[in-house]
């Protein structure tokens, strides 16, 4: 599970390394007296530096799970397995619009003494929803966290929700949907998302499953959406047998005490609540498509920028439980990509395989990126390419990802493999250091699985994977084929056979004319990769 989290983060880690060598020391007299401190007999250290997970289960079903860590530092999180994946045609947004409402007025504060209150604390309070949870995490001094906890119960527990809070968070959101939809990276991975999991049936209308709902409240469902929708969801979702409280920083033992104080009395989840939540508790469902988005007569915002098309090709991929999901971390990182603008630097990836053969070679590609999302129950791997909107450079572009797609199978060497694997294990290390993604990490691994993965565990996993892994995965996700034989096998993991027919996914969008040879994508990306629909 933790690799679907910790390599999709955005985090810019700057962090300045002070290395203090005793040659600078051109006093010995003074080295010396600085040294005798380290001469006591008596340890510095008297506790082990064992800062494993622990994980206890309150009556009531919610879990919570703490890691002991140094430092000033500590950081708390709720975890509630919801998010836009369970929700139906009738409250699609309620996720997006839980957490815009989030730090509104509650039982005891307005929403001005909520924000006060947590300002006071002087660190960092968010809440966000996804695809499969709906977050709420801080990093605080350790001495506010019997603070924060507090502030957590009345956000989750005793919201009001009011009719003048709640129309401010729509007028809001409304602005947030307009700015995103300008911003195709957004845009595009919504798309494919859609049309990956998708019921409509001989793909007309939209009818997404799952994954596939998108996690913005679109603006019509923004016109129709109302309190009692809200409250609904809340009612259904918001459980205890789907809470999982999370902190490091701390000891378990005071995290709990104060867990058990604010949250421990939430009454267990009915038989009809638990009942309604396996029935919307849908399997997801991939299904491949095609869309063309064209952008024929528009005009960009921004006059400094440059007309672009956007292609985005995916298939399905391994879930975030599948043994294979090392191998398909390993192989994304090793093709890897990025932007036609960078300053290059450790981690950007530009001696990965989409760099060298494609950013490098064609001037008119001003981005290539190889992609993975990994979900419970599915996952959808692919590559994305942005060039220059012209005719004639829309020629070059499926022929640039098909060349991509087939040296991927057959033409990876053992050397890239390797670099991959250091490149993938120096990143998740680097995450690992922030606070908030450590905590995430622990919060969503025990949400999907009861239970986390350490970093030392990972570690392993990624270095186990083998040339051969990797060149059995990228045919898994291509054309389904697999041997299981080959696999790895982990307790906590199991193979799952992919959910769809393997048919390939793409979304388009760019200004096209009626012969432009990217209208024809979806045919012959079908003829390329054999796809027959049945």
């Amino acid at each position: 599970m933790s690799l679907s989290i910790l390599l999709n983060q955005n985090n810019s880690l700057n962090k300045k390394i002070i290395l203090n060598s005793l040659s600078t020391f051109k006093n010995k007299s003074i080295l010396k007296s600085n040294l005798s401190i380290f001469s006591s007999k008596k340890p510095l250290i008297t506790k082990s530096n064992d800062f494993s997970t622990v994980i206890t289960s309150l009556p009531n079903g919610l879990k919570v799970a703490s890691e002991e860590a140094p430092g000033h530092f500590a950081s708390v999180g709720v975890y509630i397995d919801a998010g836009s994946r369970y929700e139906n045609n009738q409250n699609a947004g309620s996720s997006h619009l839980i957490d815009r409402l989030a730090f509104k007025s509650t039982k005891d504060y307005t929403s001005e003494e909520l924000v006060q209150e947590m300002e006071k604390l002087g660190g960092s309070v968010v809440a966000h929803s996804s695809r499969e949870s709906i977050i709420y995490q801080s990093s605080i001094f350790r001495h506010d966290i019997q603070k924060i906890l507090p502030l957590f119960s009345q956000i989750i527990r005793y919201p009001l929700l009011l009719k003048n809070d709640f129309e401010e968070v729509k007028k809001s959101t409304l602005y947030e949907i307009e700015e995103l939809s300008q911003q195709p990276d957004m845009l595009l991975i919504e798309k494919i998302h859609e049309v990956a999991y998708n019921n409509a049936s001989n793909g007309k209308g939209s009818q997404p499953n799952t994954v596939g709902r998108s996690m913005l409240c679109t603006t019509e469902k923004l016109k129709t959406m109302n309190l009692d929708i809200i409250k609904d969801f809340r009612k259904t979702w918001f459980s205890p047998n789907r809470m999982v409280i999370v902190g490091t920083g701390m000891s378990h033992e005071y995290l709990l005490e104060h867990v058990q104080k604010h949250f421990g009395d939430i009454p267990k989840a009915s038989p009809e609540i638990l009942q309604k939540q396996k029935e919307q508790t849908k399997a997801a469902k991939y299904t491949g498509g095609s869309l063309i988005i064209n952008t024929k007569g528009q005009t960009l915002s921004n006059p400094d920028e440059m007309m672009l098309t956007h292609i985005y090709l995916a298939f399905e991929s391994v879930n975030a439980n599948d043994p294979d999901i090392y191998a398909v971390a390993v192989l994304n990182t090793l093709m890897g990509g990025g932007s036609s603008f960078s300053a290059g630097g450790p981690g950007k990836g530009i001696y990965s395989r989409l760099y060298t053969h494609v950013l490098n070679q064609y001037q008119f590609v001003e981005k290539c990126q190889m992609f993975n999302y990994s979900y419970n129950d599915t996952g959808l791997f692919g590559i994305s390419l942005s060039v220059l909107s012209h005719p004639q450079v829309h020629g070059y572009v499926l022929p640039i990802i098909f060349n991509q797609i087939q040296d991927m199978i057959s033409q990876i060497k053992p050397e890239e493999v390797n670099r991959a694997k250091n490149q993938l294990t120096s990143q998740l290390l680097m995450n690992l250091e922030n606070r908030s993604v450590e905590l995430e990490d622990i919060g969503r691994q025990i949400l999907s699985n009861g239970k986390r993965v350490s970093a030392s565990e990972m570690y392993k996993r990624i270095q186990e994977v083998s040339y051969a892994d990797i060149v059995r995965v990228a045919h898994r996700i291509i054309f389904g084929e697999t041997d299981t034989k080959e696999m790895k096998s982990y307790p906590d993991m199991k193979y799952t056979p992919r959910t769809g027919d393997g048919r390939p996914t793409i979304v388009i969008q760019g200004p096209f004319e009626d012969n432009d040879p990217l209208l024809k994508a979806e045919q012959t990306v079908n003829e390329f990769f054999k796809y027959k629909q049945n």
